[in-house]
């Protein structure tokens, strides 16, 4: 698992990754590791963790907006956390569009649904 993506959304800086979620017990190591490096820097936010409807991603939000070198360096901890985990992809669904029921007096006959606009 690695770090795709950093964004800054309002008061917060948005780490995306390349994964579709993180187990409670990775969320545990994260912040066992990452936490009191934040506080060394100086950083007394800490770190929540979020999905990205829209990317299917995993986010670990850091509660502040560092500046650029000490992102930088927060970043690189979080990747060096992270790099053994594995990356989980969104469940893959079947979606039906389109029913063809055959009726025992004839091979096939398409059933369309009525328009509720007519």
């Amino acid at each position: 698992m690695r770090i795709v993506e950093e964004r800054e959304a309002w008061i917060h800086t948005h780490f995306i990754l390349d994964s579709f979620y993180i187990t409670d017990q990775e969320r545990r190591q994260i912040s066992i590791n990452v936490e009191p490096e934040l506080m060394q820097l100086g950083l007394q936010y800490g770190l929540t963790y979020d999905i990205a409807p829209s990317k299917h991603r995993a986010i670990i939000v850091l509660e502040c907006i560092p500046f650029d070198s000490v992102k930088a360096v927060i970043k690189q901890l979080i990747n060096d956390v992270i790099e053994d985990f594995p990356v989980r992809v969104p469940e893959q669904r079947n979606v039906v569009t389109n029913i063809t029921v055959a009726d025992q007096g004839t091979e096939s006959a398409d059933v369309s649904v009525p328009n509720p606009k007519q």
